[in-house]
């Protein structure tokens, strides 16, 4: 790619950072390096440590691909978890100062998809794509490689590789730097990840604390909050998130399904960090915990409407089915450990009502909370519940029967013919036939006001049982 002109050309940034940090281009012996494969993964492994500072290891990353590459610039960029942003890290020849002066990119999740399923590869980017992941703007070049760091379906940062002339890669040279890229992400997660452990912010840490009910840590509880970007001052509620459910013994259809479910996991993430700034998320195995910031212009209400529309885009886009529970609100510390428990059985439950895709409020769950340990724990069968289950097995074998969701209808609108049918968008004279069918498969009266609401109860529990 040969951008327009933009008034620094990578000689001048080399000559001018040379000078003032010192830094000489290879030796002998670093020309030896950048022609031996072997070599460049012996000094990788020496230098990539994850026992090394997450500074060294970038500026180790961009220094050696640099020389391997025989580039003119390399650049690491790392992703920040909280806002979704890449920062500059580390540059070779070091930028010095310069970096201070470059602003962070914010990635769009679009993009973010593409670099996370090409772990050590070169995605296939747009011209414009390729310009949004570019720090440098005013700095022509005649190539850009641009390498993501990926571990699983986490992409820690970028890799960019700057030259001056047109560079195309050969296949060995390639396979290095996919090597090389490899290697470094896993270090970089594993730096992080003990980084976290030494600083007391980590996220999961910081969930167990806060949902232990510990009032001693109420108030180191909010400083940590604040070090992760959540503001615990203002109102939040808690979500519980659920990725689709394994049912296959096959090893390798339950591991393509596990990839299928952590991908639609991280797609949800990127799009509440992006809509919610300031919410917490941790994730644990197909399992979503978060707590989720609102204001005036994000309403429990105008939430639970991004939410539907969300889990419903997954579902028809990556095949999976996402249940979300949320809680009320928590206005203080003491709530969230409440809030979780709302969230956890708002999910739990939904998932039984819904065959769907779908996210359910606990403050909806009704009379269902009530029954639902219930319908679960007692595994006896009764009249009414033997009549709901005629009617389910004549929906199953006839295609568009809809029998048992027109009685849900009919009988939570107290027996209505007009309201129901305006209800189900369906004339009159089908409800009545729908419902003279419903009666010919039943062996008590549905006119009979008596057994309105043992039906209304059983069909309940039918559904949670489900």
């Amino acid at each position: 790619m040969e951008p327009s002109s933009r008034g620094i050309t990578l000689d001048q940034l080399q000559s001018t950072d040379q000078a003032a940090s010192g830094e000489t281009m290879p030796s002998s012996s670093d020309l030896t390096l950048a022609h031996n494969p072997l070599a460049i993964l012996d000094s990788l492994l020496k230098q990539l440590s994850p026992t090394r500072s997450l500074t060294h290891i970038a500026q180790s990353l961009a220094t050696i691909t640099r020389q391997f590459m025989e580039m003119d610039l390399c650049v690491v960029m790392l992703a920040n978890g909280v806002h979704g942003q890449l920062t500059i890290e580390a540059s070779s020849p070091d930028l010095n100062g310069r970096i201070l002066a470059i602003p962070p990119i914010t990635v769009e999740p679009v993009l973010w998809e593409k670099l996370r399923i090409a772990p050590g590869e070169l995605p296939a980017l747009h011209v414009q794509e390729q310009e949004q992941l570019n720090p440098l703007k005013n700095v022509e070049y005649k190539t850009l490689h641009i390498i993501p760091l990926v571990v699983g379906l986490d992409c820690l940062g970028l890799l960019l590789c700057y030259s001056s002339k047109t560079r195309d890669l050969a296949a060995q040279d390639l396979l290095v730097l996919q090597t090389l890229s490899s290697y470094a992400a896993l270090s970089i997660q594993n730096r992080l990840l003990i980084d976290a452990d030494l600083s007391g912010t980590s996220i999961k840490t910081f969930f167990d604390d806060l949902l232990s009910g510990n009032s001693l840590l109420e108030n180191e509880l909010h400083t940590r909050a604040a070090a992760l970007g959540c503001n615990l001052a203002q109102p939040h509620v808690m979500l519980l998130l659920e990725v689709g459910r394994l049912s296959v013994v096959n090893t390798q259809v339950e591991e393509s399904q596990l990839v299928t479910f952590q991908r639609a996991i991280k797609h949800v993430e990127l799009r509440l960090q992006e809509h919610f700034p300031g919410s917490l998320l941790d994730e644990r195995e197909h399992l979503l915990h978060c707590i989720v910031a609102l204001d005036k212009d994000h309403t429990l209400e105008s939430l639970k409407t991004w939410l539907n529309i969300l889990v419903e885009q997954v579902e028809s886009e990556q095949q999976v089915s996402v249940f979300v529970g949320v809680s009320s609100l928590c206005n203080d510390l003491g709530e969230y450990r409440r809030g979780f428990a709302e969230a956890e059985e708002a999910l739990k439950i939904g998932a039984c009502l819904h065959t769907r895709a779908s996210s359910t409020c606990f403050d909806e769950l009704g009379v269902n909370r009530y029954i639902y340990s219930f319908a679960r724990n007692n595994t006896l069968r009764d009249l009414y519940l033997e009549q709901i289950a005629a009617i389910d097995r004549y929906d199953q074998g006839h295609k568009r029967a809809e029998l048992l969701d027109t009685l849900e209808a009919y009988l939570a609108h107290g027996c209505n013919i007009k309201e129901t049918s305006e209800l189900l968008d369906v004339h009159r004279n089908t409800l009545t036939q729908r419902l003279e069918r419903i009666q010919s498969l039943c062996t008590v009266d549905l006119d009979q006001y008596s057994n309105r609401l043992p039906l209304q109860v059983a069909l309940m529990v039918h559904r949670l049982r489900s």
